[in-house]
Order: structure tokens, then C-alpha cells, then sequence
């Protein structure tokens, strides 16, 4: 069955790419979309257990909502890490701020002595 211009072991090496890809990027920043965008990616593979037009627009159901679903994660992680940023610079602003505070009373005691 060929189902896309691409051949079936075309397919396959580029879905192994594309797994190896998000695989990769999961555990080395960690995000959910990513470890579901490779599942969305192997799931293209299930298009050759049948022939069947019914099988055909299940699995294209199933890879709209997993394609939904990446979006939504990723837009809440998007914000949660915006959040976690905007909160580390605050702190990183309020402790060079303590900092110079600190720095300035130590040369107001050097200089009252």
C-alpha cells in the first residue's frame, strides 16, 4: 500500500528521524509537547495496518486530536515557563538591588570611621 509519495521504508526512516528528534529533545529540555509530537509522528505508521478507508479516517482522527492536543500543551508551557522567567529576573533584580544596597551602606560605615 503507498499510501504518501513516499514509499513505506521512506516512510519509516523518516518517522525513525522524526521520533529520534523529539526523543532527543524530551529529555534534554524536558517539554510534554515534545515527547507527544514524537507519538503523533509513529502514529503515521498505524496508516499500514489496514486498507481500510474507516481505518484510514480513524487514524487521521486520532492525529488531529494528538496535533490539538500538542498545541494546547504547548501554549501552557510556553506560559509557565514565561512565568518562571518573569519571576527569576525579579529575583535577580531584587537581589542586585539588596546587593547595591548593601554596598553602599559598607561604604558609608568606611567613610564614618
Amino acid at each position: 500500500m503507498n499510501t504518501f509519495p513516499l514509499e513505506l521504508n521512506k516512510h519509516i526512516l523518516f518517522c525513525a528521524i522524526g521520533i529520534i528528534f523529539f526523543l532527543f529533545q524530551f529529555f534534554r529540555q524536558g517539554f510534554k509537547y515534545q515527547i507527544m509530537s514524537a507519538a503523533a509522528i509513529g502514529a503515521t505508521l498505524l496508516l499500514y495496518i489496514s486498507d481500510s478507508t474507516a481505518w484510514r479516517y480513524t487514524v487521521g482522527g486520532l492525529e488531529l486530536v494528538l496535533i490539538i492536543a500538542i498545541f494546547i500543551v504547548m501554549s501552557v508551557e510556553k506560559k509557565n515557563a514565561e512565568k518562571k522567567a518573569a519571576a527569576a529576573s525579579e529575583n535577580t533584580a531584587e537581589s542586585s538591588v539588596t546587593t547595591e544596597i548593601s554596598e553602599t551602606a559598607a561604604d558609608g560605615d568606611k567613610t564614618n570611621e
